[in-house]
């Protein structure tokens, strides 16, 4: 579809984000006003299921909107809005998600990568929006991440700047655990933890089971939150030596958990007593907006695709 510049003062749009469980959804419009949330579960049986799911959302708003801007995993071809890899949903893989959407509906469709997203948020209205370079890391089930440069999303010669989670931290690289999302996902902290407590399936607690338990002051609990962000800051310290960010955001579900950063902090500052770095130290601080950074950041794309000039500026 061609650019179509949309003239609408408040070019409300929905915003969809596209996780391995839920596809979320929302209304925002240009003064960030997010409404309307929701999510419906994620179909994996395949293309025709996902397209009908996502058509079904449009179609309950239709006539409120001016379009659909997506965030979903994977690498992306944003310009193109192709799905190169998928995530977990593998059946997208090389497929023009955006065109068959704008297809079906007749409505300008983009696409983004999810971590991309909550960059481009976080760069433009958030925690980054002061910074010229930065970097965003999303705690999840692996690792999400994406730069910034001079205050825009670094997409990378094939779209893959940023995917953290496939760094590999042992030479012989051919096993998961020695991954970063393997190291610093969020499965690892719910397998330390039920650990700690003696739990024998890890699936049976969650984020906020753990977060429970180590504001309640459990030892083990918070040896264990000790340990998993050892290695998140480890990772933040070889990053800012690569590329001497202003800062690193931290986002995801558990970064709404002040411990989170607190104990990311910790361990900085003790490597830094160990690790005579003679540049300048991280500067770490959560996102701004959370679990809506995806779906703001997709509002941010599409506005940057078909959004007025006036839009772009604001």
């Amino acid at each position: 579809m061609d650019k179509k510049v949309i003239t609408d003062s408040k070019n409300k749009c929905l915003c969809v984000d596209v996780g391995g469980s839920a596809i979320k959804y929302g209304l925002i419009d240009s003064d960030l006003n997010l409404t309307g949330k929701g999510d419906i579960p994620t179909p994996h049986e395949g293309v025709e299921p996902y397209l009908m799911a996502l058509e079904k959302l449009y179609r309950s708003v239709e006539g409120q909107v001016q379009g659909i801007a997506m965030s979903v995993p994977g690498v992306i071809d944003s310009e193109n809005g192709i799905c190169i890899s998928g995530g977990n949903l593998d059946f997208v893989r090389n497929f023009n998600l955006a065109g068959e959407m704008t297809k079906r509906l007749s409505v300008p469709v983009t696409v983004m990568n999810d971590a991309k997203s909550a960059a481009m948020a976080e760069a433009k209205w958030g925690a980054l929006s002061d910074c010229r370079d930065g970097i965003v890391i999303v705690l999840g089930t692996g690792i999400g991440g994406a730069l910034i440069k001079d205050g825009k999303v670094h997409f990378g010669r094939s779209f893959a700047a940023g995917e953290f989670s496939f760094l590999t931290l042992g030479e012989d690289m051919d096993e998961h655990c020695d991954t970063w999302a393997g190291r610093a996902g969020n499965p690892r902290l719910r397998r330390l933890v039920a650990n700690a407590k003696g739990i024998e399936d890890p699936d049976t607690i969650d984020g906020f089971d753990v977060f429970r338990w180590a504001e309640e002051g459990d030892p083990y609990v918070l040896m264990a939150l000790s340990q998993f962000t050892r290695s998140i800051a480890h990772m933040i310290i070889n990053l800012q030596i690569i590329y001497d960010p202003d800062r690193f955001a931290i986002g995801g579900g558990i970064s709404r958990q002040p411990l989170l950063l607190e104990y990311i902090q910790k361990n900085l500052d003790y490597f830094y007593t160990q690790f005579r770095w003679p540049g300048q130290k991280a500067d770490v601080a959560t996102c701004k907006f959370f679990n809506d950074a995806n779906l703001i950041g997709a509002y941010s794309y599409f506005l940057s695709r078909y959004g007025n000039e006036a839009e772009k500026g604001k």
